[in-house]
């Protein structure tokens, strides 16, 4: 093996899988919410299958059980069939709720002696693994200790390209080789809203290769995941990426200032984040604190793992001076925004 990749724990989820060795915990965690939904769909789905699946798949909730109520949920048999599946519900606790280390280590001396034919489930939201206290971390290392723990890391670049495709071609619909890298340009890389956009093409498909213009004309611009994107680009200095992203917007005067409104939001957001992960918080506790949807915080918390404070507080620096720029009336609106990108992309090391 050597020289070789070490397999990912996605690349081990999927070949416990296809060899059907679904037996023991399973922790599903990451950014990316859409793939992990996929394979938490099937792990349930190893319990629903069954013909009385209320006997072979429960949900059992942390929050207002013990652990001696989860063990004994352990000790039940498959109903008329050879699995059986538990999920924990309410990891991490609420604010206000308790999870002693005492009653963590009883979850995890459980989770470490789980029967072959039970598979226990946690799935956690993008930032919610650093949440939460010693009891609910003494679990997080069991299931990373004695089971199986799978990232999901928010796909870019050539793997999302391929996704889109692979996608479009398991349903049968040509398209022009541009058109997967057009589409994620103009929509925004979140594979939720990826999928719905496919599906919308998908459906006016009548047989001739879909091409861009088509994106253009049946998909919606996620003007506010797109910025997302050419922030992310910015972040880790790909000014390439941010460039190509913003031509695709054909913008005008008024589009550019609304793009750089767009920018100081989505960099606003980010500061507004790190203080809530400071204090302790996840993405969905922060989203209800300040009324914000929550795949918006999610993203600026996965946006942050490439910046510093430094470059961040530069960053909003920057784009206050961008718009201050436009406002004064004597400025390109394109130059303005090209140097913007330039500036933030090249801080504290080389544009790419």
């Amino acid at each position: 093996m050597y020289g070789q990749k070490k397999p990912s724990g996605l690349d081990e989820l999927k070949v416990r899988l296809k060899e059907d060795r679904m037996g023991g915990a399973f922790l599903l965690w990451g950014a990316e919410e859409y793939t992990k939904d996929h394979y938490a769909e099937k792990i349930r789905k190893l319990g629903k299958s069954a013909p009385l699946p209320d006997f072979n798949y429960q949900v059992f909730d942390v929050e207002n059980g013990t652990p001696g109520d989860f063990e004994e949920a352990t000790f039940a048999l498959p109903y008329l069939w050879d699995k059986r599946v538990i999920e924990l519900r309410g990891l991490p606790p609420r604010k206000g709720k308790k999870l002693s280390t005492e009653e963590g280590a009883e979850y995890a001396r459980v989770l470490s002696s789980l029967p072959e034919y039970l598979t226990v489930l946690l799935v956690l939201r993008a930032g919610e693994k650093e949440q939460g206290t010693e009891g609910f971390r003494a679990i997080l290392q069991a299931f990373e200790k004695q089971g199986l723990s799978v990232e999901f890391e928010t796909e870019r670049g050539v793997q999302l390209v391929k996704w889109v495709a692979k996608h479009f071609a398991s349903r049968g619909v040509q398209t022009e080789a541009s058109l997967p890298q057009t589409l994620i340009s103009y929509c925004g890389s979140d594979m939720y809203t990826l999928h719905g956009e496919i599906e919308k093409l998908c459906a006016v498909y009548e047989g001739k290769p879909l091409a861009e213009r088509d994106v253009y004309t049946y998909c919606c611009a996620n003007e506010s995941g797109v910025f997302f994107d050419v922030a992310a680009c910015m972040n880790r200095r790909d000014i390439v990426g941010a460039k190509r992203i913003l031509s695709l917007l054909d913008m005008d005067r008024k589009d550019v200032t609304m793009a750089i409104g767009h920018l100081a939001n989505n960099y606003q957001l980010m500061l507004l984040a790190q203080a809530g992960r400071a204090q302790g918080k996840n993405a969905s506790k922060i989203a209800a604190d300040h009324k914000l949807p929550t795949w918006k915080v999610e993203k600026a918390m996965s946006s942050l793992a490439r910046m510093d404070m430094a470059s961040l507080r530069y960053a909003i620096s920057a784009i206050a001076q961008a718009d201050q720029a436009l406002k004064s009336g004597r400025s390109d609106p394109e130059g303005v925004l090209e140097l913007l990108v330039y500036r933030i992309c090249s801080y504290g090391g080389e544009a790419r």
